[in-house]
């Protein structure tokens, strides 16, 4: 039996009465929330493949728990793909049934598929299953997370049951959860570090999982956000965990700034992009407890991340106690323990083997771990200085006054930037901010020139990806000519 149904099974036998999930309208006592899954996991019936594409709320908690009853490969559909990546996600791994509350895609799936509607925690929802359903035998409970592209079909990352709680276990004992943390989930469920650090993390520590849905959140489309909203739900919900990415803890930082974050919080994860140190002693002196932290899909979410224990502003922390790390002569990151069984349709990863992670990074004295940026987009300018460009992206974005940052300058003279500045931010604000940035960068990391974004960079523009990092390709796309002509205008600047 998994760690996690056992550790269910505890919590409903010892304290069953207890609040184990809280949605906007459904509460679920750890009783409730394990009968409910016994319920739907025999009402299933004979499957191989379990899709969920819905929005958080304490129904993909009991259908992700009835999956891992079963025994079955579960595979969360991202809302955020487009009903094309959706349809080739059910396809490729060969989804056999679908519980979803969007209507419009089931009907868009055509005859192959049929559909009845249920009620599950409180929802109604649809569930809908592949009528020529594949012949393939169960390969153990296992989850299929889709990484999202903008050109190309999304690709699925098989994790097992086994890699996923081990990490779980990790990140339980590394945070120090308990059976008093209210673990808040303002991510969508479907990105795989939200799921293991806000639903499988609390399931091991016994703590309440708090499941709002995106409208109580504030939440709405294409990165649009109501901070007002979202102020009054955290002030009701009173959280003490949570993970945001940069973009959401510099919201939570203004938020604490004019005195509307509730003193809840006791553990603020942040991954998915770099921050900068600034931002971090910031949000630490407004109060929000910021623990930095680094991983990727292919190793469960996460490898290293700081602690109450072992803290360091300018890292991601230390290497969990599951995971072996080590830097390639290159600088490479490679890391071992808890990894990915393979990329579907492909053969299996050896799990005696380092995993390259295409990241640059290094271990200081005190084994702290430090990530530089992605080695595929090191920048070497025209006078052959090497610059991550995540680097002065992240002091960009820990301004005020600027959004979001993507720096170019690969065989160019100098750094040039995109940037999408905050509301309200007037154009000599957002110039002053580039020149602070610039006082404490040396010279070969500065922004020279910029140029103002029409539009943030959302996944639904195709540039950023679902934690919000810039995809600097599609931007670079999008803004081609405008950036030549500050080249082209500036062709006589010398560094």
């Amino acid at each position: 039996m998994s760690r996690i149904l056992r550790a269910l099974a505890a919590h409903a036998r010892q304290r069953p009465h207890e609040l184990a999930v809280q949605g906007d309208e459904l509460r679920l006592s750890w009783q409730t929330l394990e009968a409910a899954s016994l319920e739907l996991a025999e009402s299933l019936g004979n499957l191989t493949c379990l899709g969920l594409l819905l929005d958080n709320s304490p129904a993909w908690v009991v259908a992700d728990v009835a999956a891992l009853r079963m025994g079955i490969t579960c595979v969360p559909v991202p809302g955020f793909f487009s009903a094309e990546q959706q349809r080739h996600v059910l396809d490729d791994a060969e989804v056999d049934a679908l519980i979803t509350d969007d209507a419009g895609l089931v009907e868009s799936l055509g005859t192959g598929w049929h559909s009845r509607d249920i009620s599950l925690a409180g929802l109604s929802l649809i569930l809908a299953r592949r009528r020529a359903r594949p012949e393939r035998e169960r390969r153990g409970a296992e989850k299929i997370t889709y990484t999202s592209g903008t050109t190309g079909r999304p690709r699925g990352v098989r994790l097992g049951l086994d890699a996923m709680e081990t990490v779980a276990d990790s990140l339980c004992r590394w945070s120090l959860a308990c059976a008093e943390d209210r673990a808040l989930a303002l991510l969508p469920l479907s990105i795989l570090l939200e799921n293991i650090g806000s639903l499988y993390v609390p399931m091991l520590a016994g703590a309440t999982m708090l499941l709002p849905s995106p409208r109580s959140l504030g939440l709405e489309g294409s990165g649009r956000l109501d901070a007002a909203r979202l102020s009054a739900t955290l002030a009701q919900l009173r959280p003490s965990a949570v993970i945001v990415p940069p973009q959401l803890l510099k919201l939570l930082t203004g938020l604490a700034r004019a005195g509307q974050l509730p003193d809840s919080f006791r553990f603020v994860a942040v991954g998915g992009a770099m921050l900068s140190a600034a931002q971090v002693r910031e949000a630490r002196s407004l109060g929000v407890p910021v623990y930095q932290g680094y991983g990727l899909s292919e190793a469960c979410s996460v490898v290293a991340m700081n602690s109450p224990a072992a803290s360091r502003d300018s890292s991601v922390g230390k290497v969990l106690p599951h995971c072996e790390l080590r830097i390639a002569d290159d600088g490479e990151i490679l890391v071992r323990g808890a990894l990915f069984r393979g990329y579907l349709h492909q053969e299996d990863w050896n799990p005696d083997d380092f995993l390259p992670t295409g990241d640059l990074g290094r271990l200081d004295e005190d084994g702290f771990l430090h990530v530089l940026g992605r080695k595929k987009s090191l920048v070497i300018t025209a006078y052959g200085r090497n610059v991550s460009p995540e680097w002065p992206e992240a002091e960009l974005a820990a301004e005020p006054e600027i959004s979001q940052a993507a720096v170019f300058g690969d065989g160019r003279p100098w750094l040039a930037a995109v940037l999408h500045s905050a509301p309200h931010a007037e154009p000599d604000a957002v110039r002053q901010a580039v020149e602070r940035v610039n006082s404490r960068l040396p010279d070969y990391a500065r922004v020279l020139e910029y140029i103002l974004a029409d539009e943030a960079f959302t996944l639904f523009n195709g540039q950023a990806t679902a934690n919000g990092r810039p995809r600097r390709e599609e931007i670079y796309r999008y803004y081609r000519h405008r950036l030549d002509a500050l080249y082209n205008r500036e062709n006589t600047r010398v560094l």
